[in-house]
């Protein structure tokens, strides 16, 4: 019954941002990128790799690393529903204009960039780092999402509750009767789990630390948030406020559960980092969707911060290229680096270089090369119009400056062809001339 009202919160609190959204139409040019979104992106990667690279020394919150614990589950959680907030630019105006044609090549578009990145996350798994690559249970999130993109953020919102109530929950207990377990890492303790592991779709949608059964759960609801009007700072104080509530619905009665239970029970609502149990994903998404009110606010009432987090914006604008350069990094470094790190500057120089070239990047050649790369790899290919009457490729079109001439049934007939000897061929729609004499 916590669950249930755990998952109504999400739509009761989230829906309030929707109030004052103004009617849907289509957009008439080209708005510049909201930064709130990309600084909340940034602070995702920054928080991943204090997960994968950081050593905690001190445990104080207010120390220099105690908020490290921060880092944990909760980076990858906002990272992915940003993803859905990032699908809802996407289908801005296909959902805008509800044209069919449209919907097709954003779905042609979408399948397209979930194989490109199914390959790029196995290329980055092959690289034998300790790190478990979300990029495969992000390509198939983009695919489950697909029948959603109609629906607006009310509708989201409550198909978001659904699944927060009822897919965490089958999940861990399909894994405990197939595997005897429900941590993400059982899988690796079984012979049928090795199975399982080498499937590269099962192994996304179910087992691991991003089975995309329930983390569509973060998409859609990133989706929805996609659909709010986020340039209003109304908008964006409603995201902080409401996700704020959501994550105590979460992780507080999760926390008192988790320690007034054991066995399986305990598995099933405990909020420990990557359990994906309906109270820990509860409570992230409800810090996703605040990380990112939080953001928009600051972005938008104080338009200094948009300066200031220039650097962390422009690393949440190429987060795939950021993201995959992360991975290659830590393969340099050694799986030690990961399970017994000494200190924290492989950290602290990972994430200036990435602030860096991110910023130079940014500021000289826009897109980030990855990006960019797979913009090119998905774009559908531009078909050449068919000529409109009276403007074919072997006719003159009008100087500038002149009248629009009438047209005239061809062949002209007032005119001659071939034209007598000595006499110049007319243009089609000219008055005939007489020859000087």
């Amino acid at each position: 019954m916590r669950a249930g009202a755990g998952g109504a919160a999400i739509v009761s609190l989230c829906a309030m941002a929707t109030m004052t959204a103004p009617a849907v139409s289509a957009p008439k040019q080209k708005k510049a990128r909201i930064v709130g979104v990309d600084v909340a992106r940034g602070l995702a990667i920054i928080g991943m790799f204090i997960a994968h690279l950081g050593l905690e020394r001190s445990t104080e919150f207010f120390s220099t690393t105690g908020w490290f614990w921060l880092a944990d589950g909760r980076p990858s959680a906002l990272f992915a529903t940003l993803a859905g907030t990032g699908l809802a630019f996407m289908t801005k105006r296909a959902y805008a204009n509800g044209d069919e044609a449209e919907y097709a090549v954003q779905r042609s578009r979408l399948l397209k960039r979930s194989a490109i990145l199914m390959v790029l996350g196995w290329a980055l798994t092959a690289m034998g780092t300790p790190v478990a690559v979300i990029l495969g249970a992000y390509a198939l999130l983009f695919v489950l999402a697909i029948p959603f993109l109609r629906m607006g953020p009310t509708a989201l919102l409550a198909w978001s509750a659904a699944v927060a109530v009822v897919m965490p929950s089958l999940v861990l207990l399909s894994r405990h009767a197939v595997l005897g377990g429900t941590s993400p890492d059982v899988y690796a303790y079984t012979d049928t789990g090795g199975v399982a592991l080498i499937i590269p779709v099962v192994a996304d949608l179910w087992s691991g630390y991003y089975p995309a059964l329930s983390w569509v759960l973060y998409i859609l609801v990133g989706l929805a948030v996609g659909r709010m009007p986020l340039r209003r700072w109304t908008t964006a104080l409603g995201l902080l406020v409401g996700g704020a509530l959501v994550a105590a619905a979460g992780y507080l009665p999760g926390l008192a559960l988790e320690r007034s239970t054991g066995g399986l029970v305990q598995d099933l609502v405990t909020i420990e980092p990557h359990s994906n149990t309906t109270f820990e994903m509860l409570g992230n998404v409800g810090f996703a969707v605040a990380v990112l009110g939080l953001c928009l606010l600051l972005t938008t009432s104080v338009p200094p911060m948009r300066v200031i987090l220039t650097p962390v914006s422009a690393m949440g604008a190429m987060s795939l290229t950021v993201y995959s350069a992360h991975i290659v990094y830590i393969a340099v470094l050694g799986r030690e680096a990961v399970y017994n790190p000494e200190s924290n500057w492989p950290l602290i120089w990972l994430t200036l270089a990435s602030l860096v070239f991110a910023t130079i990047w940014q500021l000289t050649l826009g897109q980030g090369p990855l990006e960019r790369l797979l913009h090119r790899m998905i774009r559908p290919r531009q078909q050449q119009p068919p000529p409109s009457p009276g403007h074919g490729p072997w006719q003159q079109h009008p100087q500038q400056g002149s009248q629009p001439q009438a047209q005239q049934p061809w062949p002209p007939q007032h005119q001659q062809w071939p034209p007598p000897q000595g006499q110049a061929p007319q243009q089609w729609g000219q008055p005939q001339q007489t020859p000087p004499r």
